[in-house]
Parts: structure tokens; sequence; C-alpha cells
């Protein structure tokens, strides 16, 4: 039987990977081709070259050709939450009499719910939260149920079209006759988390090489979001300019250092440019938690902006490539921000790392289309 592929891509804030997959034995994937294509990337809800973005999303939608095989008219494309949008929306529609809810029946409390009035935004994916019945059941699935009444407390995102506009163009002309967008965050919350996890509320922080994105989850739904300039490449152009160096150095600098463990030695060794240049390790680790300290406080503003007070157990659960590299950066910011801080991946053998996060999320949600 020939099995089902799709095509995605993730755009993240320093390169654009592109992903051709099936799904694999106990829900795993099978890759057929992956790889990037770097660019200037973007923040504040703007990329820095548009010339420069089309220019890879056109290498990247023939890459995605030549792996499918032509055997791929969608692309799935994951939008960063810097081009996004949460509301969060009640619902209530009533019946005559007690009935068995169908998908029409949910569809229609969405349409209830809301439509977008703005011409520079395009939704782009609706869920709930959590439903509720006439006899106040509340469920995370009502269809086949019977109910007099149906409520729902429902996320909607939308995309700002200055996105969609600076990326659909090229997938078009890469041959793709249908390009669906999709909110990374919220597919990374569906893939990463477990259905009780959500379900007790669950906090999301994928930090990237710009931006990062701060999502609080319930149910099969996003309930706030905020993203902001920090990633880890803050860090390395920290790096980079104290020491003069390029960026290829200060990321292997950065990577050596381990915030956690205290050394005998006083430097750290890294070849430059065919030199050994010695580096003070106090003040590698002071430049980094320096860092870390605008991250911990952009943090703590997105929870004090959270609409109701998380509960003190929830833990807060970092992915994405930004910082969960760094030995010790977890310890550090969870000792700054007084709260439980814990890494996620995928639970897939040998892609299970916070860098491969977006992107499996992303592959997860196109087959379950």
């Amino acid at each position: 039987m020939h099995k089902k592929q799709v095509a995605i891509l993730d755009v993240g804030s320093s390169e654009i990977r592109a992903v051709v997959g099936e799904r694999g034995v106990n829900n795993t994937f099978i890759i057929k081709g992956k790889t990037s294509f770097a660019y200037e990337g973007f923040s504040d809800g703007a990329f820095y070259d548009v010339n420069g973005l089309r220019q890879a999303l056109l290498s990247a939608g023939d890459y995605l050709k030549r792996v499918a095989r032509g055997d791929v008219n969608v692309v799935y494309v994951g939008v960063p939450g810097d081009f996004t949008e949460v509301m969060v929306k009640g619902s209530q529609i009533s019946f005559p009499k007690a009935k068995k809810i169908t998908d029409e029946d949910v569809a229609n409390l969405y349409d209830a719910a809301f439509v977008v009035k703005s011409s520079d935004s395009v939704l782009i994916n609706r869920s709930a939260v959590v439903f509720e019945l006439n006899d106040f059941r509340r469920l995370a699935y009502p269809v086949g149920v019977q109910s007099e009444i149906l409520k729902g407390k429902l996320s909607f995102i939308v995309c700002k079209n200055y996105f969609v506009e600076c990326v659909k163009p090229a997938l078009i002309a890469s041959g793709f006759n249908n390009v669906e967008f999709t909110s990374t965050a919220l597919a990374e919350a569906l893939y990463l988390f477990d259905a009780e996890a959500r379900d007790r509320i669950a906090v999301l922080v994928d930090v990237g090489y710009i931006t990062t994105t701060f999502s609080v989850i319930q149910g099969d739904g996003i309930i706030y979001q905020r993203s902001f300039n920090f990633g880890g490449g803050f860090i390395t152009a920290a790096f980079a300019e104290k020491y003069e160096m390029d960026f290829d150095n200060a990321e292997v600098l950065k990577r050596k250092v381990n915030l956690s463990r205290a050394s005998s030695r006083t430097a750290m060794e890294v070849l430059d440019g065919g030199d050994n240049r010695y580096y003070n390790i106090d003040e590698l680790k002071t430049i980094i938690e320096n860092c870390l300290d605008n991250f911990c406080e952009e943090v703590l503003t997105c929870v004090d902006a959270v609409p109701f007070k998380i509960p003190e157990y929830v833990p807060l659960k970092i992915t994405g490539g930004g910082i969960a590299f760094i030995r010790g950066a977890k310890e550090f910011v969870a000792s700054r921000l007084g709260m439980v801080v814990e890494t996620i991946a995928p639970q897939v053998p040998l892609m299970d790392n916070p860098l491969q996060s977006s992107c499996l999320s992303l592959l997860d949600l196109a087959l379950e289309q």
C-alpha cells in the first residue's frame, strides 16, 4: 500500500527547514528528506530581507518537489508566533430538543464565535479549550453525545496577511497548488504535550535564534501567547562583539561554556583563524547570565500578562535550539524565575532534541490532516 507523504516548511528565525515525511510505526516518522536554508530571519513581525526570504523559499520548494518526486501538491507552512495572534472566545448554540451532536454542530459553534473582520489577517487555526453540555458535563470531544445545548471555550489563531503574501507566491512558483498555513506553536502544543498535561494547563517557551514565543495551552487550544526578541543568537552576538570574533567561532565558544559546573581552570581555549585564543571562563559565564537575565525578565512579563494565575505546579517547558544546548542554562533560568523549568523535545529515536520540536510537530500535524 502506498503510504501518504507530506511536505512541510518550518520557518525559523535563522533558517527555513524543509521536510518530506511519512508516518512510521508506533506513531514515529519516516523522513524521506530533510534540509535547511539559511536566511536573514525576522523580528517584531517583519522579515529583514524579503528578497532573501523568497530565494530561500524557492530553493526549499524545489527541494520538496524533488524529494517527493511530484507526489505532493500541498505544502504545510508553520507560522511563527511573531506573525500570529491568539483570541479566546466563548460560544453557545441551542437545539429545540436533545440531539446527538454532529461535526456540523461543532462547526456552527465555531462560526458563531468568531469571524475575521480585519483585512490584515486570515484565520489559520481554530480549536477547543473545552466543550460543555446542558448538564454541565465538560468534555474534549462532543460529537455523538446527546444534549440540548452545546457550549465551547474556543481558541482562534489568525496570521498576518503580510506573512502569507511574503511566503505563498514563492511556493506557488515552485509548483505547489495549495499552501496551508498553521501555527507552529499550536502544532508543538498538540504534539509535545499529552492530553492530560494540556487539560491541566501547560506552558511552552520556544526559544529560537532571534525570537521566542511564550504560549499557555489548555485542552486543544492556546489561551495566551506572546512573542519577544530574544534567542541564542543574542548570546552569540554578545560574544562576537566583546571579543571581535566571527559568529561561527562565537557559536562554538558559547556551546563550550557550562554555567553549572565550577572549573579549576580560569581560561577556555578556542581555535580562531588557525590560532588558539583563550577566554576567561568567569567572564564568559557573566556574559551568558546577563543575556539570560534579560530573557527571564521577558518571561516574567509574559507570566504577569496572563489573565489568570498559572498554577505553581505547572512547569515551564523550554524547547527550540536557542538556549537548550547551553549547559546549566535551564538551572539558571529556574533559579531566576523561581519556577520549575524543564526542557521538552520529541520522543523520537535519533531526533529527541529540542531543536527538532517545531519541524516534527508540524510534520505530525500535517500527517493528521
